[in-house]
């Protein structure tokens, strides 16, 4: 390393100041380049954490994110905070731990530190902060639930008075795309209800983040009546038959390639019948009797006896009959409408320019009937009841979905290629720094030791060696002379004045001891072996 600063040192001893200064700038201004470029190659990537968020959870989440020395960005006004994408899954399960957004739900946990002399005020609040914080900790559970809030109404209990009911409102934040079904949201009512005492379900108000009532009034539900049962029971219905449909139809045509619609006619009516049925040829003895009369006449004249039998029967017939009693149930299916679109199929052919494009083709009339049978069989057709079945084979318009696939592809080849650009651009300032370093060392190696000794050779040559000289013609010897004295000029005006006089100096003392050992060979012999012997 000391060798390394002792040759650059020596290098710019070669130039004047003004030269100095600009290599020197150069030099710091390219390694400058080059640590700027490896440092936004390397810079993070950020990704959403929360966004469209209330700038009170938002500045609570950016003060959590600053102690835990986690970098951040912020847009849109505050309400969308960014951090690097490699902690967007860890921070919100952090976050989601805590209750969502950074917000620290306090529930039973509030009693922890409580404070000795808290008067009863104070503990009913905490009590009621409690059960809020304890409630927003189940509701945030539901997966269509991003957070909630939960307000409390609990009237103070007083001696030799009725007890008052109590009340609750529960605003419900949900995820983009999910809604609540109305039994969800009966369910939200009846788990506020059954958690605190004195509030019934009918008094709990479900609202949502647009402030749209979700939950009903009793006097709602009364005027409804069995309207919103049945309407549910009709809904799960289709709802059911559509997803066996369309399993049983996507299983042949593939996924994405069917859409299935189904309207169920439902019977609501409750019907009582009862039928008595006849038999003419099964006729019945119901009751038989039987009347016997004896009469006995007597003739005193003639001294003789007569007697009758009279015998009368009755007999009772009755025809054999059959009793039927029907009690029909509501929700009877009358009838039963699908239909059924089906895309076609695509086969790749190739254009005039050999180009690979794929082309529709429409499916058969017997793929269509095989289609419709299957789907008779699924929904249990009948045709007596007027089911129908509508199976129709269309081009599906997959324009939007080209054009997002298609902008993924770009997004995709886009971020590539600025990956391999950052990488390449890296490569490429690492390589030119590492030529021109090597350009800097060989410059200076050459100027520093190959240079000097050449001109010291050539002068030695020339002042201390006149025997190589004698052998020289005497043209050749002018000619070499005065090919050294342009050479020693040539690299002198290279070098800095100071540079110049420690070489000349150091030529000088060259000449000066080649000249001391050719006039005293032997005195110059006893001194390198002194030399020699003392290392």
């Amino acid at each position: 390393m000391n060798r390394i600063i002792e040759l650059i040192g020596r290098f710019l001893k070669r130039y004047s100041i003004g030269q100095r200064i600009l290599i020197v700038t150069v030099f710091i201004g390219i390694l400058s380049s080059i640590i700027a470029l490896v440092v936004w190659a390397n810079r993070p990537e950020y990704s959403v954490l929360y966004t469209d968020m209330d700038p009170s959870v938002a500045g609570k989440i950016v003060s959590e994110l600053r102690d835990m020395k986690v970098k951040y960005q912020l847009k849109s006004g505050g309400k969308t905070i960014l951090v690097p994408s490699d902690k967007v899954a860890e921070l919100r399960l952090k976050f989601a731990e805590e209750g969502y957004s950074g917000i620290k739900v306090t529930g039973y946990e509030i009693f922890d530190n409580a404070k000795v002399g808290m008067t009863t005020f104070m503990q009913r609040l905490n009590m009621r902060r409690a059960l809020e914080g304890e409630l927003m900790k189940t509701i945030n559970q539901f997966p269509e639930v991003k957070s909630c809030r939960v307000h409390l109404v609990l009237p103070e209990e007083r001696l030799f008075e009725k007890r008052k009911k109590g009340s609750a409102s529960v605003v419900l934040y949900l995820q983009p795309g999910r809604y609540l079904t109305e039994d969800q949201v009966r369910g939200v009512a009846a788990l506020v209800a059954n958690s605190v005492e004195g509030i019934e379900p009918e008094d709990v108000v479900v609202v949502d983040s647009e402030g749209n009532i979700l939950s009903r009034a009793p006097e709602e539900e009364k005027a409804l009546g069995s309207v919103g049962s049945q309407w549910e029971i009709k809904h799960s219905i289709e709802n059911r038959l559509q997803r066996k449909v369309k399993e049983i139809v996507e299983s042949v045509v593939g996924r994405n390639n069917a859409v299935v619609k189904v309207a169920v006619d439902l019977s609501f009516d409750r019907i009582e019948r009862t039928v008595e049925k006849y038999d003419p040829d099964n006729v019945v003895v119901v009751s038989e009797e039987t009347h016997t009369e004896n009469l006995v006449s007597a003739d005193t004249s003639n001294k003789t006896n007569e007697q009758h039998t009279r015998e009368n029967v009755v007999t009772n017939y009755e025809l054999g009959k059959a009793i039927e009693h029907y009690v029909g149930e509501p929700s009877r299916v009358k009838k039963i409408s699908v239909a059924v679109l089906v895309n076609g199929t695509y086969r790749t052919v190739k254009d005039g320019r050999g180009r690979e494009t794929k082309q529709y083709v429409p499916r058969s009339n017997r793929e269509l009937e095989q289609i419709a049978a299957l789907v008779k069989s699924a929904i249990g057709y009948d045709k007596t009841r007027g089911d129908i079945v509508e199976v129709q084979n269309l081009k599906f318009d997959e324009a939007a979905v080209e054009a997002e696939k298609q902008y993924f592809i770009r997004e995709e080849r886009k971020n590539l290629i600025v990956n391999i650009l950052n990488k390449g651009l890296i490569v490429v300032a690492l390589v030119a720094l590492f030529f021109i370093l090597r350009s800097l060392l060989k410059t200076t190696t050459t100027a520093l030791v190959a240079l000097p000794g050449e001109v010291g050779l050539k002068a030695e040559l020339l002042a201390g060696a006149p025997a190589e000289a004698e052998e020289l013609p005497p043209g050749e010897k002018e000619k070499a002379e005065i090919a050294v004295k342009e050479l020693e000029e040539k690299y002198m005006a290279k070098l800095s004045p100071e540079a110049q006089a420690k070489l000349r100096a150091k030529d000088k003392m060259t000449q000066e001891v080649i000249r001391f050992a050719k006039n005293n060979p032997e005195a110059a012999a006893q001194l390198i072996r002194s030399m020699i012997q003392q290392s």
